[in-house]
């Protein structure tokens, strides 16, 4: 880690230095041809050069700087007490400073104003393979590609009976292995009788439950389906086709972080028991 940050500052305090240290002047009064070529016309194509070679220079710096932060942020993941720390802030799935900011409304800028002076030189530091090789090892892959599913799906919190007054970061917590899957029309989703743990949330588009040969029941834009399987262990109580283009978020319920989030978990449950009733009471009155 000290390793990696001394590169990294002294790098980026060189940087900052760069146009301190040349004085254009005295570079042209030093160049031989300098008869061939008038001061201000040197002046411009020197600084263009500066300016291309400082340009692959932040690429440089942003790149050390992206892997300094999610090293120091998978060290920081290894500790219980900050895990937990940070799961009232934000969502448990974090591997970097942005992520982390993105995600929370509170402000860290009176506590992170502090400055790194670094005690080695820019470019006198090496990497073996093996370190390189951890440092890329840390790159975020599914994390990044489903983090703007996830936020739309909280972001439709209001339509999901089972998450009602619950936090965003409590959905995001209990919630895994979220999917964005496009359905032609007719296609099925799911079958009846089959065994599944998978909730489906409508973005667009209408399907229809079907039993036997019969439709029971229509399902549109921003409705949940499926939801009840993964919860009574129970086989799916009917088939599901596509009526049109259809798009939906699917996900899973991470219901073996009981014991770690009981207070969540309990009021997601009592939401549950409360959807449940509702489906009975509906299903009395229609008998009536």
């Amino acid at each position: 880690m000290k390793k990696f940050l001394n590169d990294t500052v002294s790098l980026i305090n060189y940087f900052y230095d760069v146009e301190i240290k040349y004085n254009i002047e005295k570079i042209y009064n030093e160049f031989e041809d300098k008869k061939d070529i008038k001061f201000e016309e040197f002046n411009k194509a020197f600084s263009k050069v500066l300016k291309e070679e400082k340009l692959r220079a932040v690429k440089i710096m942003n790149t050390k700087l992206y892997y300094l932060d999610l090293y120091i942020w998978h060290e920081a993941m290894r500790s219980k007490i900050l895990t937990k720390f940070i799961k009232n802030f934000t969502t448990s799935n974090i591997f970097g400073t942005k992520e982390f900011l993105r995600h929370t409304n509170k402000k860290f800028d009176t506590i992170c104003n502090f400055k790194i002076q670094a005690d080695t030189k820019p470019l006198d530091i090496s990497y073996t393979k093996l370190e390189i090789g951890e440092l890329k090892s840390l790159e975020p892959k599914d994390e990044i590609e489903c983090d703007e599913i996830i936020q739309r799906l909280v972001d439709s919190k209001k339509n999901i009976k089972f998450f009602k007054d619950m936090r965003d970061e409590d959905i995001k917590h209990i919630i895994k292995d979220v999917k964005f899957i496009r359905y032609k029309p007719h296609e099925i989703i799911l079958n009846l009788n089959e065994e599944g743990d998978e909730i489906f949330f409508i973005l667009s588009g209408t399907c229809r439950a079907i039993i036997g040969a019969k439709v029971v029941g229509e399902l549109k834009e921003n409705q949940i389906f499926g939801e009840f399987s993964p919860i009574t262990k129970e086989k799916r109580s009917a088939t599901v086709r596509a009526n049109t283009k259809v798009e939906v978020i699917s996900f899973k319920l991470a219901l073996e972080l009981y014991e770690e989030d009981p207070y969540v978990f309990t009021h997601l449950y009592k939401n549950i028991i409360g959807e449940l009733i509702a489906k009975i009471n509906a299903k009395n009155l229609n008998k009536l």
